[in-house]
């Protein structure tokens, strides 16, 4: 290989990794790296309040795990009692270990008697960097 080629070899590789590190950083920032589920939990037709009540005191406990960067309890707007989790862990080993706390085996029985249907779980991981 030439100077001439190597020099432009280096250049090029040197650029795309700046590129790679700026992307991944830029992601970071932007908020988008990390592990993220979303979930939809709805109620039976006359549980939405008991529903509710379950729900947003383990949200407020979920916000506040180790790794746990963002988590989102919503209702829709018009459809009481229909649940949807906006979460987002450092990493799958963070999610991991909110799966086996205490507050999510003691939630899980209370909510069998009062769901419309199984919970459903969507599980992401960011491809873009923003």
């Amino acid at each position: 290989m030439s100077d001439v080629d190597r020099r432009a070899f280096v250049g090029t590789t040197a650029v795309g990794l700046a590129a790679a590190i700026f992307s991944a950083s830029s992601a970071e920032a932007a908020g988008q790296s990390g592990y993220f589920v979303i979930a939809e939990i709805v109620s039976k037709k006359d549980k939405a309040d008991e529903l509710r009540a379950l729900l947003v005191p383990f949200a407020e406990t979920s916000a506040k795990e180790p790794g746990c960067l963002v988590y989102t309890l919503m209702e829709v707007i018009g459809e009481p009692g229909r649940f949807l989790t906006f979460e987002r862990w450092k990493d799958k080993a963070a999610l991991d270990g909110h799966m086996v706390t205490p507050d999510i085996k003691a939630i899980v029985p209370k909510l069998e008697p009062v769901l419309a249907k199984p919970f459903t779980q969507i599980f992401l991981e960011a491809r873009t960097g923003g």
